[in-house]
Parts: C-alpha cells; structure tokens; sequence
C-alpha cells in the first residue's frame, strides 16, 4: 500500500491479527551516538511511560534511561563505575547534554508519537 491508499474496514479486519502482534513487542531501533563514536539499541516506550515522562521535569533523562536496552544503562556496575547517586545520573554522565533529547525524541517516534500522523496533502507535496 502506498501512503495514500485509503484505509477499509475490510482491511482493518484482514490485519487484525498482524496489528494485535505487532502491538505486543516493543519495537527496536539501532541510533549512532556521536559523542560515544558507537551505536545504542532502542525501545519504543509504552503508553504509560511517555505520558509518564510527559508531566516529569527531566522527563527527556527518564526517557532515554528507560528505552535504552543496550548497553543496559540500569546497570548497578554502570551506575557504581560512573560513581552515580541517583539511578538517572547515569544518562547525564554517559550523553551529552543535546544529545538526550534527541534520543528521547527517536524512542517517542518509534511509538508513534511523533510523525506518525501526516495530511494527506503534505505527502503528495
């Protein structure tokens, strides 16, 4: 299907099962990290987190320290090498300062948040 195929409920119901899959998993994603000169793996974040991270002050922080899977950065080796406090110190002290919010913003777009929805007439143009 192209992006303009318009969806039926036919088509829904044929996807059924697929859409059901699809939604237990979390969906992955591999980002490079500049400052690190390396790649980190992703997940999406369930709904409940992202609303979640929404009403928290550094809720970017929280993002990123929940939706990196590897390197697994709720280590408590990680977090007592890095002379951490506070769990989410550890985020801080890994990334940079402008790099935080760009992978809580690459997590929140796996889960559809952020592009999922586009008009129609801006994809023709």
């Amino acid at each position: 299907m192209n992006k303009t195929t318009k969806i039926t409920l036919e088509e829904l119901i044929r996807r059924k099962e697929q859409m059901l899959e699809s939604k237990k998993k979390p969906k992955t994603e591999t980002l490079y990290i500049k400052s690190l000169d390396g790649t980190i793996i992703i997940e999406s974040p369930t709904a409940a987190m992202a609303r979640e991270a929404q009403d928290m002050e550094n809720g970017d922080a929280y993002m990123v320290y929940s939706c990196v899977t590897e390197p697994c950065l709720k280590s408590k080796e990680l977090r007592d090498a890095y002379g951490c406090v506070e769990p989410m110190e550890i985020v801080e002290k890994i990334f940079e300062p402008g790099e935080i919010p760009q992978i809580a913003v690459e997590c929140l777009k796996l889960a559809g948040y952020i592009d999922g929805v586009k008009a129609v007439d801006d994809i023709k143009n």
